[in-house]
């Protein structure tokens, strides 16, 4: 579906300083080639109610964000006190990790080759 056929919802966010949260995780931008869409709202913050999970980001502060890299668009939105965005209601789903996190330790690898060791059999043979 074309995006310009998607009514599009002008929202605006006020804070009352720039150490305040604005309650809302960001996803996706050019740089990850994903839409920048709206991840997580908090609860009981300036964007409680007026953002949802899922709303894809049209405009910020009347910059086409199709083109924002996520940095681009995360500095936009830190640095200001309010904010004017422009989303498309439930357009997208949030990312979610398909498997598990990778935990990495100092433990010895289990497919080391033997041979690299150059161990000796009971019988003195050399394993290769």
């Amino acid at each position: 579906m074309e995006h310009s056929l998607i009514p599009a919802t002008p929202v605006e966010l006020e804070r009352s300083s720039l150490d305040q949260s604005w309650g809302f995780r960001l996803q996706g931008g050019a740089d990850f080639r994903l839409p920048l869409s709206i991840k997580k709202v908090i609860p009981n913050s300036p964007s409680h109610n007026k953002i949802h999970p899922g709303d894809a980001v049209a405009f910020i502060d009347g910059q086409d964000a199709s083109s924002m890299t996520h940095n681009d668009a995360e500095n936009l939105i830190r640095n200001s006190l309010r904010l004017q965005l422009v989303v498309r209601r439930g357009q997208l789903n949030t990312i979610r990790p398909t498997k598990g996190t990778v935990k990495f330790n100092a433990a010895p690898n289990p497919r080391t080759n033997s041979a690299l060791n150059n161990t000796v059999t009971q019988n003195n043979y050399r394993r290769f």
